[in-house]
């Protein structure tokens, strides 16, 4: 057993719990005798934070006055159980670090995880640790941050693992990620024990070379490492969200930790774009699913997203605790009942649950409560890949909920000791690394291309948010989201590739049906000269076989081409003096290019009102913005006033009928005078080029 040592030492030395700062966060337990499901439903769309549903009673934390008044207002009974819970875990946390400081020092046995801990990391000791793994596996282990950094600024880091991990990007992948909510801490543990897994096992024979031949892992510990930290060092142990305070404004670590704003924050899973808005999840700051203020408003969910923009993740595991479930999408009411791919993701599903026995398991909808803008939707519509989110370490309630004693962590990973016997994750991620490989569940590429060229699939799309009240007084609407897909591999020296893809049909979010989508294929020089461009429509299950950038002996002339057909003007709703609102409208356009880039650009001649709507001698008080997006450019900049010349769109290569969405947005305040009539502009729209 103490040979082991070795895989802890210097892995870990910051163990000690951060300093709590001047001001704690005062967390209260209560017991409920409700439990129907209408009465949980309904606590749930007040906010509360229900984290214990027994057959006889339910727990709810109480995180400062704001949720207690809820409660009280709600009409439901209710005793204290605990009135402040910080610091009532001291007794079993404070014994396991200090065995972990002597398991470091090798004075002590290890435990039966790959790497023998007997303790919860800290941040500092999962950065340090994934760190490590990249020195000393170079050529399977690759270390990477997202993005953006948390609201915090603190980087996000992660790990790819895979066989010559630096050429895997054409292997299917499998995402493992952890703590979007920050005081579940057995699911960083869980991810980085599985990354050891499969590095200490990688012998010809084992399951972890295989899977390690033919794929790649993905895994994120800590999504949310600004409020794990918060969590881990006992400042607030029972924070859920990250440290959002008000919408649109960066906080400062005062800011989160200050008694006033202990309840405040964003929920990370019910940060994504699919379903935004929906139910599940709350408008209200202190509420504990809030979902922010816009889709991927939060900097951990924006990096989360680019990077499965970029990584063919086929299937992917969001790991949660505490709740004895394993569940996919529908995860809320307002999706399919019945999903595109609905046979072959329960037959996954009750694949990977044989690994739970006794956990229910399946769409939110039908054994859990409902939540929206989650993971498994972001993975599910956005790309086709299976999502999955384990609520793992079941059994407990007050203090322990989220993080049990360790010793928990352990047995549930292996499956073993009386209360998680044969209950074991480390088969589940086994199974679901398995299933991102097969073929059958995904799609595939093949075929040549000079080596060293450049093949990159992009696919632009739009994602749906739920049905709701964008401005006060305005009816409900759904609102399209722009996402866009750019996946590069580089053909290596035999020319031949096998690339193992999502497939370019993508799940409706409105009916067991898929949508007819196909990627844009480009195949470029090793200096970015595109050479040959085509599309690519394929399934799941299907393979296609593509000959690309193959000199032959014929050729042809392009003559230079630049054409814009504009379809019609733009029309805003009527505008509504006094209220303040902002307005949309769009118009759409053809553009072919053949120039090696090429600009699209909306201006305005006017030089007295430039960029502002007019009505007779009166134009309005605020400027018109505009912005544009299509297939071939994907989404362009944020909406930006218009100017005498305003650049809104770039092609870097040449395009056929790419069709052009330009939308426009006119705010109007709460004092701005309007004038009876109609207000208008003509604009003019140029397609320009640099590079004919």
């Amino acid at each position: 057993m103490f040979q082991r040592s070795k895989l802890v030492a210097g892995l870990a030395a910051a163990t000690a719990l951060f300093a709590p700062g001047v001001a704690h966060a005062k967390t209260t337990l209560v017991e409920l005798k409700e439990t129907s499901h209408a009465a949980l439903h309904h606590l749930e769309a007040l906010g509360l934070d229900v984290t214990y549903e027994g057959e006889q009673r339910t727990e709810v934390m109480l995180h400062g006055p704001e949720d207690r008044q809820i409660l009280d207002e709600s009409g439901y009974a209710y005793k204290v159980l605990t009135e402040d819970l910080e610091g009532a875990n001291d007794h079993y946390l404070e014994p396991e670090e200090a065995r972990q400081q002597r398991v470091e020092r090798g004075i002590a046995p290890l435990s039966t995880l790959p790497t023998g801990r007997v303790a919860y990391r800290t941040l500092t000791d999962i950065n340090a640790e994934l760190q490590q793994l990249a020195t000393t596996y170079p050529d399977k282990v690759k270390l990477f941050t997202l993005s953006e950094p948390s609201l915090l600024g603190k980087p996000i880091y992660g790990v790819e693992v895979s066989h010559d991990v630096a050429n895997a990007g054409a292997k299917p992948s499998f995402l493992l990620s952890g703590v979007h909510h920050a005081r579940e801490w057995p699911t960083a543990e869980f991810t980085l024990e599985f990354v050891w897994d499969l590095l200490l096992n990688d012998k010809p024979g084992d399951d972890a070379n295989a899977l390690l031949s033919k794929g790649k892992l993905i895994a994120v510990p800590v999504v949310n490492p600004d409020g794990y930290e918060l969590s881990r060092s006992l400042q607030n142990e029972q924070k859920r969200k990250n440290c959002r305070i008000t919408a649109g404004a960066t906080p400062t670590l005062a800011d989160c930790t200050a008694a006033a704003n202990v309840n405040r924050g964003v929920d990370n899973n019910r940060n994504y774009i699919p379903f935004w808005g929906g139910p599940g999840s709350s408008s209200n700051a202190t509420a504990s699913n809030h979902r922010g203020s816009a889709p991927a408003s939060e900097p951990e969910n924006r990096g989360m997203i680019d990077l499965l923009n970029k990584s063919n993740v086929t299937v992917a595991i969001n790991n949660h605790t505490p709740d004895q479930r394993l569940l996919r999408a529908p995860s809320s009411s307002n999706e399919p009942e019945v999903v595109a791919d609905e046979v072959v993701y329960e037959e996954l599903l009750q694949r990977l649950a044989k690994n739970l026995p006794g956990w229910p398991a399946g769409p939110w909808t039908d054994v859990y409560y409902e939540a929206s803008s989650t993971a498994e939707q972001q993975a599910y519509y956005a790309y086709g890949a299976f999502g999955f989110t384990p609520e793992a370490t079941p059994g407990f309630s007050a203090p322990q909920t989220f993080h049990p004693p360790y010793q928990n962590v352990i047995d549930n990973y292996l499956g073993t000791g009386t209360r998680y016997a044969g209950q074991t994750m480390r088969g589940l991620y086994y199974d679901a690394f398995e299933a991102a490989t097969e073929a059958k569940l995904h799609s595939v590429l093949t075929g040549t291309a000079p080596a060293g060229t450049k093949l990159t699939l992009s696919k632009s799309t739009l994602l749906d948010s739920s049905s709701l009240v964008w401005e006060t007084g305005q009816p409900a609407q759904v609102r399209a989201f722009p996402n866009a897909i750019a996946q590069t591999i580089t053909v290596g020296a035999s020319g031949k590739f096998e690339w193992h893809i999502n497939p370019s049909l993508r799940a409706s979010q409105y009916d067991a049906a898929h949508l007819d989508e196909a990627y844009d294929l480009v195949c470029a020089a090793p200096d970015g000269t595109v050479l040959e461009r085509t599309t690519l429509k394929i399934a799941r299950g299907q393979m296609a076989n593509r000959s690309l950038c193959t000199a032959g002996g014929v050729g042809g002339t392009v003559p230079a081409t630049l054409s814009l057909t504009l379809k019609g003007a733009a029309a805003f709703p009527p505008f509504v003096p006094g209220v303040a609102q902002e307005y949309d409208a769009s118009t759409h356009a053809d553009v072919i290019s053949t120039a090696g880039d090429a600009t699209l650009s909306v201006g305005d001649a006017d030089p007295v009102n430039t960029g502002k709507l007019v009505n007779g001698a009166f134009a309005l008080a605020q400027p018109l913005r505009a912005a544009a997006s299509s297939p071939a450019a994907g989404a362009g900049a944020a909406p930006v006033p218009v100017g005498a010349s305003t650049p809104l769109l770039t092609w870097s290569g040449p395009v056929s009928n790419d069709p052009v969405t330009v939308a426009f947005k006119q705010a109007i305040g709460a004092g701005d005078p309007l004038r009876t009539g109609t207000y208008s502009k003509t604009l003019t729209f140029t397609l320009s080029t640099t590079n004919p």
